[in-house]
């Protein structure tokens, strides 16, 4: 059986009897990247089935994103409520709630746009409600730097301090950098703003992160957030970091960025996501002050962990260039580009 096949291939009814326990119809199956997801019926009732590799994550990980999202459900967050996890063939499967609303968004990729004002303001009133309710799950600590993760923290350290120790804990990317003269370039693009965060870093309000604010993980009933659903990157570290990635993921259109298209973002946008943020929860100065240095190296260990998954899972050469160079040093470099300068100074003034 192929890596594509175990991991990505459809759930098929036998399967999901199997994990269930009992005769299962698949009402609907789809593949989301990382994922196979089936809309199933059973004895009447509808549920999410959804398989995933474990990624080098321990089983803890995944069991404290359910925590997270059923208490945020119990603070009234729309999230879809996760009920169990079944470990069979070494893989993992979660079993859930069915989110409320539309899937509007099915199908679309990261870094693409939301469809209407009133879906991006909702969107970040959402999101701010969000790190409201998560401020009291406990534990309240950073996962374990296994799978993918969006963190910051290690900007406490210089870039190539950070990238070594990412290395300790990720031999595939030791592996893959060998042979390249990956420390100066890392300093390059990512000690500026590495140099301007590490003395606020420990000033930034912490909570529960969603890690993913992106639209094809919200629901929608008309013009509102109805439902939340992908809480596999959720975590606990700066709310700044979490917007910062709202704006990341659905302001800035990097496919297009990446292939020439300097231009491609949309910064009314990203103002008027961050304005609905701060209707609901406003930020501190700190935050303020430290939002475009977290927009711009909020993809470093990111796409750290994304060169992790494509060279240690996959051995697929372009997709872990990809992830080194495009991601992890590209968009870090665009940011001192010209364009890159102009936008930064435009996000300070929205946040000032």
């Amino acid at each position: 059986m192929g890596l594509e096949d175990r991991y990505f291939g459809p759930i098929t009814p036998a399967e999901a009897a199997q994990v269930c326990g009992r005769p299962v119809e698949i009402a609907s199956a789809h593949l989301r990247w990382l994922f196979a997801v089936a809309l199933c019926r059973a004895e009447g009732a509808e549920f999410i089935l959804k398989r995933q590799a474990p990624l080098d994550r321990d089983i803890e990980q995944l069991r404290w994103q359910h925590r997270l999202t059923n208490h945020l459900a119990d603070r009234g967050v729309p999230a879809a409520r996760l009920r169990e996890i079944v470990q069979r063939g070494g893989l993992w499967y979660e079993l859930g709630d069915v989110a409320a609303g539309a899937d509007t968004y099915a199908g679309v990729d990261t870094w693409g746009p939301f469809r209407s004002d009133a879906h991006v303001e909702s969107a970040g009133r959402m999101l701010a409600r969000l790190h409201a309710a998560g401020a009291s799950m406990r534990p309240a600590v950073p996962q374990p730097q296994a799978g993918f993760v969006v963190q910051i923290d290690l900007v406490r350290v210089q870039p190539s301090e950070a990238l070594a120790l990412l290395c300790d804990l990720r031999p595939a990317v030791a592996e893959y950098l060998a042979g390249e003269d990956w420390s100066r370039r890392v300093d390059e693009v990512y000690s500026a703003p590495f140099d301007r965060l590490r003395p606020l870093l420990a000033e930034l309000p912490r909570t529960a992160l969603h890690g993913d604010w992106q639209t094809n993980n919200l629901f929608f009933e008309g013009d509102a957030v109805s439902g939340i659903i992908d809480f596999h990157q959720a975590d606990h570290g700066p709310r700044v970091l979490d917007l910062a990635v709202a704006v990341e993921r659905n302001c800035f259109f990097w496919n297009r960025i990446s292939d020439g298209e300097e231009g491609a973002y949309d910064l009314t946008a990203a103002a008027r996501l961050i304005a609905a943020y701060r209707a609901e929860q406003e930020l501190t100065p700190h935050e303020r002050a430290a939002f475009a240095d977290v927009l711009a190296i909020c993809q470093f260990e990111y796409g750290i962990s994304f060169l992790d998954y494509y060279w240690g899972l996959e051995q697929d050469r372009p997709k872990a260039d990809w992830a080194w160079h495009t991601f992890v040093l590209g968009h870090a470099a665009w940011w001192q580009s010209d364009e890159g300068r102009r936008v930064r100074a435009a996000v300070e003034e929205m946040l000032g």
